[in-house]
């Protein structure tokens, strides 16, 4: 889903978007509790449903966007729920997007018992990070916040599975 296919005139705020997506992570304690019905419950946000999919999207202002999409693969055992802030702008620094920031997003999910461990890329990159529990992964993949706070890491996106 992209900026562009974000349900028409809606803006929603960033800092209770990620609000709602931390409380619906750490609501969940197994893959199979990865259903359009219970997301809609715990956000309170409406999903399109299509034969494989169900998904949600907004603006958060004049430079970012969320998208929500929980994919359902015909035959396959395993749903994936995956979140994420688009920038609409590619200057958009993610000052607006990062709040709760990743850290809070951390120390939640291994408040909850998740094993957190580095995602790394060629040269070893950092991408993000992982928590997992016996029945649910979470991957958390950060940007910097902006050039002045290049420390500072933001969410970017969440897969779960």
């Amino acid at each position: 889903m992209h900026p562009s296919d974000e349900s028409p005139g809606r803006e929603a705020d960033a800092e209770a978007v990620g609000e709602t997506v931390l409380k619906l992570l750490a609501g969940l304690s197994a893959r199979e509790q990865l259903s359009a019905e219970r997301i809609e419950r715990d956000t309170g946000w409406s999903l399109r449903r299509s034969e494989n999919s169900a998904r949600t999207g907004a603006s958060l202002g004049p430079d970012w966007g969320y998208s929500l999409e929980l994919l359902v693969p015909a035959g396959a055992q395993r749903p994936q729920l995956r979140f994420e802030y688009r920038r609409k702008r590619e200057d958009a620094d993610a000052s607006a997007i990062c709040t709760p920031d990743f850290e809070r997003y951390a120390a939640t999910l291994e408040g909850l018992g998740y094993q957190r461990s580095p995602m790394t890329a060629e040269h070893d990159r950092p991408l993000g990070w992982s928590f997992q529990r016996p029945q649910l992964w979470i991957r958390i993949y950060t940007r910097a916040e902006s050039d002045d706070a290049y420390e500072h890491e933001c969410v970017s996106l969440i897969t779960v599975e």
